[in-house]
């Protein structure tokens, strides 16, 4: 037999390698190997160990940096208990519901992959070792089996039983929150009706395919999600918000949270008189855009009549007036915020775009003008009103037809004063809050950090981690499941990265996981028989920082 025994001379222990036998009836010590003090057993060479017997050593590469960290942070939060305590799974066989759910939100930041190649996945990723199962019973009926104990107010308990937890350990600050809804396509063929999978406006513009859509409710802090909700790929942004009040009412009700002191923050494509009103029933602040076509009189207010505004963190310069006017039934502060680098850039774009219609439109015509039905004026104008396109375009390219049918002469020209009304406008966004007392740049930066919410789709769309579409799935209760699986992922990350932030490692949801992906974890078995020991391999030096401020090694 073969093992290691560890002896105190001095005060310090020293390790040695042995292999012992029964001679004679007797326990003998065959042979026996310095391996050095165990303080520096990290550092320990090996080399003349393993030269000598070469073909008993065996050494395994696991995947370790993302998903020990990860599953670090599910522990802190106690995830797999949570979703345990509120599915109550009878049967005591395989692993709990909990401990599934688990794997494969980790899967979806490490390696995102289908119930079918998850096997594969686990088999080399450190995870592995903190289970001992079959890696094959991680498959798509068996997930599909324990789906079934999270239906959608299984769901609810959980993610308000996980918030107040996080909310706690974490020390988050709930006074703004993020509101955004989106929407992905699957290739799955759909229920029904009543599915969640319907034919719809597309964000990713695969309108050919069916969509789900999906709303986020993020904290302020590195975007951490509160809430979301799976519904209807067809049903409309606007409609949907309108429910929005009250389901945030009653979440931060359940977190002991006062709606007054909470501000919410969302985009134009929310808006209707029905959520406003809710929004100011309930009492809560928000900090709204309004589109520009609203309040056309705002955008040509003279720059030099505007105020010069830093933005905090990001230092960029802006400049900004201040109304107040009715929108929506009451009173509010309404901002217009104008962002040179925003005009210059969109002035250009604009530009371009009217060049490219004119070219277009000459080389169209150049070929066909008074060639058989473009000899009569109405079909020539329809078409032409069809190149040219809506407002502001059909206010700014302007045509002439010269002549008499059959034989016209078409010129194009730009009306310069029109051109120069639409460029005003460009690079201004109207906001407007019932903050009124909020200080301007406390109000712009605000909308401005909208961004966390964004860059949280992002990352749940990215095909290199969490990946939430293209999705195989199509019953609801699964379709359901799988979203916020998803959530569960971007979860995990968001508190990752926030923990990180809290010690000084600033990064990136990218930078993260390109960094920790460097760390893997190598067993070595020095003998058939004998006990294994684990060792970080050489990695990326800022890597090994993170490694060693996570304490991830302890994991070992």
């Amino acid at each position: 037999m073969v093992y290691i025994s560890r002896r105190k001379k001095k005060g310090k222990y020293y390790l040695y390698l042995e292999e012992s036998a029964r001679i004679d009836g007797k326990p003998r010590r065959v042979w026996q190997k310095y391996l050095g003090p165990e303080e520096k057993l990290k550092d320990l060479t090996l080399s003349r160990l393993f030269a000598k017997q070469p073909n008993q050593i065996s050494i395994t590469t696991f995947d370790f940096g993302i998903s020990s960290a990860l599953w670090q942070i599910s522990e802190e939060i106690g995830l797999t208990t949570t979703i345990d305590r509120n599915t109550h799974k009878n049967r005591e066989q395989g692993l709990t519901v909990g401990e599934y759910i688990t794997i494969a939100a980790i899967n979806r930041c490490c390696k995102p992959c289908s119930k079918s190649a998850l096997a594969s996945w686990f088999k080399r990723d450190w995870l592995s070792t903190r289970f001992k199962i079959n890696p094959e019973i991680l498959n798509a009926q068996t997930y599909w089996n324990h789906f079934q104990y999270l239906e959608e107010k299984t769901l609810e308990k959980i993610e308000i039983e996980l918030n107040r937890t996080v909310i706690s350990k974490f020390n988050l600050d709930l006074d703004s929150l993020f509101y955004d809804p989106t929407n992905f396509f699957t290739f799955s063929a759909g229920t029904g009706d009543d599915g969640l999978l319907q034919f719809g406006h597309s964000k990713e513009n695969r309108n050919g395919n069916r969509l789900v859509s999906y709303t986020l409710l993020c904290a302020r802090e590195s975007g951490i999600p509160l809430m979301h909700k799976t519904y209807p790929g067809n049903e409309q942004d606007a409609k949907r918000f309108k429910s929005v009040p009250e389901e945030i009412n009653t979440r931060l009700q359940a977190l002991n949270r006062d709606p007054e002191k909470i501000t919410l923050i969302f985009d134009k494509g929310n808006h209707s008189n029905d959520a406003f009103q809710a929004i100011d029933d309930f009492g809560f602040g928000f900090i709204a855009s309004a589109r520009n076509s609203t309040q056309k009189d705002l955008l040509h207010i003279p720059h030099d009549q505007f105020i010069d505004l830093l933005l905090p963190i990001s230092g960029k310069a802006v400049k900004y007036i201040k109304k107040t006017r009715p929108i929506y039934g009451k009173k509010r502060a309404v901002y217009v915020v104008f962002d040179p680098q925003k005009n210059k850039k969109h002035t250009c774009h604009f530009k371009e775009k009217i060049e490219e219609k004119i070219q277009a439109i000459n080389a169209y015509f150049n070929l066909r003008l008074n060639i058989k039905k473009w000899r009569k004026i109405e079909t020539i104008e329809i078409k032409l009103n069809s190149m040219i396109g809506k407002t502001p375009f059909k206010n700014i390219i302007k045509y002439n037809l010269d002549g008499s049918e059959p034989n016209f002469t078409l010129h194009l020209t730009i009306d310069d004063d029109a051109l120069k009304y639409h460029l005003e406008t460009l690079g201004c966004t109207i906001l407007f809050t019932n903050r009124i007392d909020w200080k301007p740049k406390d109000v712009i930066w605000s909308y401005r950090e909208q961004y966390i919410v964004e860059h949280a789709f992002r990352k749940m769309k990215s095909p290199t981690s969490i990946q939430i579409r293209p999705m195989y799935h199509y019953s609801n209760r699964s379709i359901r499941v799988h979203v916020y699986v998803c959530n569960l992922s971007l979860l995990l990350l968001s508190l990752l990265r926030l923990k990180l932030s809290k010690n000084k490692f600033l990064m990136t949801y990218e930078e993260i996981l390109d960094k920790l992906g460097s760390l893997h974890a190598l067993q070595i078995l020095t003998t058939p028989r004998g006990e294994s020991f684990w060792k970080l391999d050489t990695a990326d030096p800022l890597a090994t920082k993170l490694g060693k401020k996570l304490k991830l090694k302890n994991l070992l």
